[in-house]
Parts: C-alpha cells; structure tokens; sequence
C-alpha cells in the first residue's frame, strides 16, 4: 500500500470517478429493465431477485460514493527532541506462541521514539511470555482473570500506566521503526481521538488462506477507508493503532459489552466530538489466519460483532453528520452479504431442477446483467489498484453460512465470547465447510437434471453457467479446508546450529526467578 506521487493520485481519482459513473450508469439501465420490463414468472423467485439485487446494487452504489471522494492523510512528520509526549505500546497476548511475541516486542522496542514503554499484556499469564518481556527490555502486565477479554486486558494496562498516548498492536503485528514518525503528527488536533493504519499479513505468499484473507483486505485498507477519511467515519481495527489517552478517559476505557470493541470505541469517541485519521501506509504486518476454521473464526467474531453493535448498541445519534451515517450503514450491511448470495444460489437449482425461473424472458437477463457486472468489477479492481483478485471475491462470497449464522446468533444467541485466531498449525477440518459440500453436490446434480430435461437450450446454458460459477467459488474453501497446508519443514541445521547455546540463550524462556536461582 503505497503512497503515490500528487500526479498520480490526481490521475487514479479521475479514472476511478469516470468508472463510478459508468457503473452507476450499467446500474441504472440494469434495474430499470428488471423493476419495469422483466416480466415476473414465479413471484416468489421474482421478489428474491428484486431483494438481492437491490442490496448488491445499493451496496455498490455505496462503494462508489466511498471511493469517489478518497484523500492520502500525510500527518506532519513531528520532532520528538522538541514534544514532550509520553507513549505506552501495549502488546495485547492471550496463548500465541512465544516466537511470534517476541518477533513482535523486538520490532517495538525499535520504533523510534525517545519516551516509548514497551508493555506485554499477558492475559495467558505465562511464564514464558514474562521471559520474552524481560528478556528483551519490554514490560510485563498480567491479570487474575480475563474478563473483558482483549478490552478487558487494554483496561487493566491502561489503569497500570500513564502514558499520553497508547499504541495497540495484537500480538502478531511487528511494528516498523517509523510507526510513530508517520502517525504521531496527527494528533497536532486536539479533536483526534485515534490514528489507524493498515493491516498487513506478512504470511499472504507462504499461505494460502492468509493469502486470501489478506487479498480481501485489500479493498477495505484501501479505496474504502482512504474514502472514509474525509467523512469522520474511519474506525479502529484493533491493532497498529494509536490512542490519545484522554479520550480513552472521556469514554471510561475500552468498552467490554461488544467482541469487536474497535468498532464500538470508535463509534463512541465519535459521539463525544472526537474524530479520527487513517494514514494508508502499511506500518506493521502481521500474522493471518493459516486454515480454514481460523479464518471462518475470525469472519464470526467480526460479523457477530458488528451485528449485535447495530441491533442492541443504538450506534448512531442525534449530530451525526450524514456522510458519516452512510458510511456506517454500509459497514453494517456487509454483513447481510450471505443472504443475498444465498439468494443467487436458489435461483440456478429452482430452474435446472424444477423449471422455475424469476422472469419470463431469461435470455435477456445476461444481456443487461452482465455489461452492469463488467464495468463493476473493473471500477472495482482499478480502484484498488489491481490488487483485488478472484481470490478476494470468493472469500467473501464463501463465507456466507458465517454472515448468516452471525445473523441469527447476533438476534437469537447468547453472548459471543472473544476467540484469538489460531496463527500456527493449519488444521484439516470437514464441519467448517459441510454447507458448502452439500451445496456442490446439489448444484452438480441440478446441472444434470437440467441438461437431461433441456438440453443446451439458452435458458439451460445461463443457469448451468451461474452454476459452475458458483461450485467454482464453493470449492475453494472445500480444498482449503480438506487439504490444508503443511507447516513449512524447519531449516537443516548447519554445523554452527549444532553448538551448545550460550547461556543467556538458553534461559531466555524461564521466569526470571527462576534464572536468578542458578
């Protein structure tokens, strides 16, 4: 996620605008065939097509409104000999492997800044951990429980400390040495509550799950949020991150009735004046999700999450600025995702397998359909530079049994509870992708039906067609979780490696009463 030069900013933002409108113009020719000129046939099947498509047509329209108005924030890089500001960097652990910590707490103790606490927030309370942090000059926090899960720990830290401002990184996110230098100059408004940056997952070439849950994020890190910039309506991610404590004070702490509580602090900063900045720049990587439970895990939590802040948070108010209540709707209607591509999935087995179509004149859906979808997709991946794929689609569109059982767990279900994702030791795994199993095989045999009872007469060939787009997408996530990836084979040792460590090495992972007790 680079930062271009002025010209080629200026030249992105035109193309991209000229795309908007040729999409919104592909749209509207598109919906005014299907509300006035299609001719229903099967009402029920009629009415779903209509809801679908005017969720994803609004939902685009969304996009397009985001990215039409994008800005590249470049706070002022500031003069740490001359401020006087105090930063704590809280590394937030619950049970990751004490490897990836300490990749985490070396990158930290590098950034640049001379007033900088390196605090370990441990809420796995392990022995282990207190090494890496002594080890490593960092400081340790532990806690008797583990209410509040991950904001429950911030709490804990941030009633232990005292320093002006508060970086959070989970405990994958290996900061880099400027991470301070490029989003301290911000906070020069004293109405700027948080700094977010990017997230990143430095294992996206070596997995492919990461892979795609870091092409997928793609879109979001990029048109999305550089689009919400300017409409007070970027919010916290969780980590690579950075707090004015005040504001933290002003909102009592990070609120624990909410298992996404970015989401929910930002929402409530933004109720008491406070605003917020997204600087596009990668600044840490992390680690993503290796398999596919971990994935479908982390899809939950967020979706859960966001869902019950709608449902039971009441988190718009009166003075919301209108450009920032859209923004946010259209954050929370990514969750209702699933319905509609359940939806799409309906449509292709109601014809193959039992003749029933939406519309009665189905050789011209494609024709007004599929140009809509062109010059969508295109907008799309030009506004992302090129760096969404195929891959980023379908892990959205795969996930759909998620977003709907996050959907009725967030009406129906108890409290969700926060689940770390697993980081290591991808995991073969069947139940997380039975939905999708069985939808195959029923795809597959509706294609057969149809083409037995049909033929490849056009009607057939468009479903059959929607369907193989379909197993297509489906598939992947069946392989991903069937055959998952090895955890790569450790270097051969060399003759050097065969030494004894040295001392100091070899107690690195001890509690430290335990090394003074030698």
């Amino acid at each position: 996620m680079t930062r271009p030069a002025s010209i080629r900013r200026k030249r992105y933002l035109r193309l991209t605008r000229v795309l908007v409108l040729l999409s919104a113009l592909s749209a509207a020719i598109y919906l005014k065939w299907l509300m006035f000129d299609a001719v229903p046939e099967n009402h029920v099947l009629f009415v779903l097509l209509v809801s679908a498509e005017v969720f994803n047509l609004a939902q685009a329209a969304g996009f397009w409104y985001t990215v039409y108005s994008q800005e590249w924030p470049e706070p002022p890089m500031p003069d740490f000999a001359t401020t006087h500001e105090t930063i704590d960097v809280f590394i937030t652990v619950c049970g990751e492997p004490p490897e990836i910590v300490e990749e985490t707490v070396r990158a930290a103790m590098r950034i640049r800044h001379p007033r900088k606490t390196v605090w370990i927030l441990d809420d796995g309370q392990s022995l282990e951990i207190e090494a890496v942090a002594a080890f490593n000059g960092a400081r340790y926090l532990t806690r008797s429980d583990r209410t509040g899960a991950k904001a429950g720990n911030v709490n804990n830290a941030l009633r232990r400390t005292t320093g002006d401002f508060v970086v959070i990184l989970d405990a994958d996110h290996s900061p880099r040495p400027e991470f301070l230098e490029r989003t301290m100059g911000a906070f020069r408004d004293p109405a700027i509550g948080f700094v977010q940056t990017p997230q990143s997952y430095r294992n996206r070439h070596e997995n492919r799950v990461a892979g795609g849950a870091h092409d997928q994020l793609m879109i979001f890190y990029g048109p999305i949020l550089r689009g919400r910039n300017p409409r007070d309506a970027v919010f916290s991610c969780g980590t690579n991150v950075v707090f004015r404590r005040d504001a933290f004070d002003v909102v009592n702490g990070m609120p624990e009735d909410s298992i996404t509580e970015d989401l929910r602090i930002a929402l409530l900063l933004l109720r008491e004046g406070y605003r917020s900045v997204y600087v596009p720049e990668v600044l840490a990587e992390g680690i993503g999700p290796v398999d596919v439970p971990g994935y479908f895990s982390q899809q939950s939590r967020w979706a859960r999450g966001g869902l019950e802040i709608l449902f039971k948070r009441r988190p718009f108010f009166s003075g919301m600025r209108p450009s920032t209540v859209i923004e946010y709707i259209l954050s929370f209607m990514y969750w209702f995702t699933g319905w509609a591509y359940g939806i799409y999935l309906v449509l292709p087995m109601a014809y193959l397998m039992f003749g029933q179509r939406p519309v009665q004149v189905p050789n011209q859906y494609p024709v007004y359909f599929l140009p809509y979808l062109a010059i969508t997709l295109v907008t799309m991946a030009y506004a992302t530079e090129f760096r969404i794929n195929f891959r980023a689609i379908w892990f959205t569109l795969g996930s759909f049994p998620v977003h709907i059982g996050a959907f009725l767990s967030a009406i129906f279900g108890k409290r969700a509870k926060f689940v770390v994702t697993a980081k290591s030791g991808a995991q073969r795994a069947v139940r997380p992708v039975a939905v999708h199993l069985l939808i195959i095989v029923i795809l597959a045999f509706a294609i057969m039906v149809g083409l037995l009872r049909e033929g490849f007469t056009p009607s057939a060939t468009n479903n059959v067609a929607f369907a193989l787009g379909h197993i297509l997408i489906l598939q992947g996530f069946a392989r991903y979780a069937l055959f998952p990836e090895k955890e790569p084979e450790p270097e051969p040792k060399r003759p050097g490696d065969l030494l004894p460590p040295e001392p100091v090495l070899a107690t690195r992972y001890m509690p430290s009463w335990e090394v003074e007790g030698e």
